[in-house]
C-alpha cells in the first residue's frame, strides 16, 4: 500500500507577463534563494513528446534540480497537467507543484523522494550534504550491498535477481513503518511503495535501467519494472515476500520476477500509458533457469534432481499444472517411480490453470547424493589407509600400533565432504554426521582387523 498520487497541486500564479517582471525585480529572502522566472526562461526546454518529458524528468532527479520550466508542443500543447499525470514523475517526488506562466510555459517544481535523493548524492557526491545523517547511513548501506551481491561481470537478470533476493530476505511488510526507502534499508520493514523504492535505488546503482509502477491490486499498490536485454519486465518484490498473504517463511518465491503484461494483469492493473509495454516471453526466470516446464514428466525429474542434489526447496512454472486436483494426482501415480518424490513435505500451486509451483522437502535420513558423497570420500579414505598398511608391511597386530594419522585421513575426508554438501544442505548436517560417525568406526575396526 501506498499514498495516492493523483492529487497534485496546482498553483496558478504570475497570470500575467509583467506581474513576472515585476516579482524577479524585487524578489524576496526565499525567492533569492530560487531560480528567478527571467532566469528558467533562459533554460526553457522545449517538449515534443513524452518520451522527451519523462527523459528530462529523469535528468532532473539525477542531478537533484527541483525546478524546471518546460514549454509544451505538438499534442502535448496545452495539457500540461494530463501529461504529468501520465508521466513518471511519481518515480522520483512526493508531490509537484505547476507554475503556468503568459507565455504558455509551464514551471514544475519537485520535492524529492528520499530514493531519488539518494540516488542523486551517489551519483554527484557534492549533494551529499542535502541529505540527513540518517539518510547518508542508509546510503551507505544501499552501497555495500550492491557490492557484496553484484559484480561487472555479472548479466542484468543475475543482478536483480541478487537485489531482488537479498531485499525480500531481510524485508517485513509492516503498515506503521510507511514507504521510505531509507527505513527499508536500516531497518528491513515498510509497505510495497518501501520495496519498490528500495529495489529501484540498488538496480540503478547496480547499473540497471528500474522505474517505479503505480496502480491496483485490491488496493493502491506500487512494483517494479526492470529493463533486461532491451526488454521490460515485471518485478513486484513485495508479492514475493514469503511473509506476505500467509506464505511460510522459508520459502523465497520468485512468483512475481520478471513477468510480462499479460501474467501481472491477472491480479495488478494500472494505467497502460504510463508504463514500458511488456510483450515478450513469459517468465523469463524460469525459462533462464531451466525450470520452466510443458509437462508434468518433465516437471517431476526435476523436482527428483533438486532432492537428489540436497535442495531444500524448488520452484518452477508449470504451463500443464490445471489444479490441486490434477496436481496431486500427477504426483501419486509419479511416486512409486520416482522414489526421492517421497521427500516432498508441502507444496503450493497457482491460483490459475499455469503457474509457479513451489515445493519444500524433508529427508528422513540425508539427502541421497549427499550420503553417497559422504560414502565414497570415507571408503576413499580406508583405501588409503590399506595402502600405507600393506605399504608397510605390517602383517602382525601390534598393541601400540598408533593408528591416529590414518584415523585422521578419514575424519578429514568427512569434514571435507561435510563442508561441501553443506553449502547446498547444511540442515541435514546432523544426519550426516551420524551415518559419518558409524562409517568411521566401522573403518577403524576394518583397520584393526588387518592386524
Amino acid at each position: 500500500m501506498f499514498s495516492k498520487i493523483a492529487q497534485l497541486p496546482l498553483i496558478l500564479l504570475l497570470p500575467a507577463l509583467a506581474a513576472e517582471e515585476q516579482t524577479a525585480a524585487r524578489p524576496t529572502a526565499q525567492q533569492q534563494q530560487q531560480p528567478t522566472i527571467l532566469q528558467l526562461k533562459r533554460d526553457m526546454v522545449i517538449i515534443h513528446s513524452m518520451a522527451e518529458f519523462n527523459n528530462h524528468l529523469e535528468q532532473l532527479a539525477l542531478k537533484g534540480q527541483t525546478t524546471t520550466n518546460c514549454l509544451f508542443t505538438g499534442k502535448l500543447k496545452g495539457k500540461e497537467k494530463e501529461t504529468l499525470q501520465r508521466s513518471l514523475w511519481f518515480n522520483y517526488a512526493e508531490s509537484v507543484t505547476i507554475t503556468y506562466h503568459a507565455d504558455t510555459s509551464v514551471v514544475f517544481t519537485f520535492n524529492y523522494k528520499d530514493h531519488a535523493r539518494l540516488l542523486a548524492a551517489h551519483l554527484n557526491p557534492a549533494l551529499l550534504p542535502t541529505l540527513t545523517p540518517t539518510e547518508r547511513q542508509a546510503l551507505a548501506t544501499a552501497r555495500l550491498r550492491v557490492q557484496e551481491l553484484t559484480t561487472p561481470q555479472m548479466t542484468d537478470q543475475q543482478k536483480v535477481r541478487a537485489l531482488h533476493d537479498d531485499l525480500v530476505n531481510r524485508a517485513s511488510y509492516d503498515l506503521e513503518a510507511g514507504g521510505s526507502c531509507t527505513t527499508m534499508l536500516l531497518t528491513g520493514r515498510g509497505v510495497c511503495e518501501a520495496y519498490s523504492r528500495t529495489l529501484w535505488l540498488l538496480n540503478r546503482m547496480a547499473g540497471v535501467p528500474t522505474i517505479i509502477a503505480a496502480g491496483q491490486t485490491d488496493e493502491p499498490h506500487a512494483w517494479n519494472m526492470v529493463q533486461i536485454d532491451g526488454e521490460w519486465y515485471h518485478v513486484d518484490a513485495t508479492w514475493d515476500d514469503p511473509t506476505i498473504l500467509g506464505r511460510d517463511e522459508s520459502i523465497l518465491s520468485h512468483s512475481y520476477f520478471l513477468l510480462n503484461d499479460e501474467q501481472i494483469a491477472a491480479d495488478h492493473s494500472w494505467d497502460r500509458s504510463t508504463l514500458p509495454v511488456s510483450a515478450r516471453k513469459d517468465s523469463l526466470y524460469f525459462r533462464t533457469n531451466n525450470a520452466y516446464f510443458t509437462n508434468y514428466g518433465q516437471f517431476w525429474q526435476g523436482v527428483a534432481a533438486a532432492i537428489d542434489s540436497g535442495s531444500t526447496e524448488y520452484e518452477a512454472y508449470l504451463t500443464v499444472y490445471g489444479d490441486k486436483t490434477a496436481f496431486e494426482s500427477s504426483l501419486h501415480q509419479n511416486m512409486s517411480a520416482i522414489p526421492a518424490l517421497q521427500a516432498i513435505r508441502t507444496w503450493s500451486g497457482p491460483t490459475g490453470k499455469a503457474g509457479v509451483v513451489r515445493l519444500t522437502f524433508n529427508y528422513s535420513g540425508t539427502p541421497p547424493r549427499a550420503t553417497e558423497e559422504v560414502l565414497q570420500v570415507t571408503r576413499a579414505a580406508v583405501e588409503q589407509a590399506r595402502k600405507w598398511v600393506k605399504d608397510g608391511g605390517l602383517t602382525n597386530w601390534v598393541d601400540d600400533i598408533d593408528l591416529s594419522p590414518v584415523m585422521q585421513e578419514v575424519e578429514h575426508a568427512y569434514d571435507e565432504a561435510k563442508r561441501q554438501i553443506g553449502e547446498t544442505a547444511t540442515q541435514a548436517a546432523d544426519a550426516i554426521e551420524k551415518k559419518a560417525t558409524e562409517w568411521y568406526n566401522n573403518a577403524a575396526n576394518e583397520i584393526k582387523s588387518w592386524f
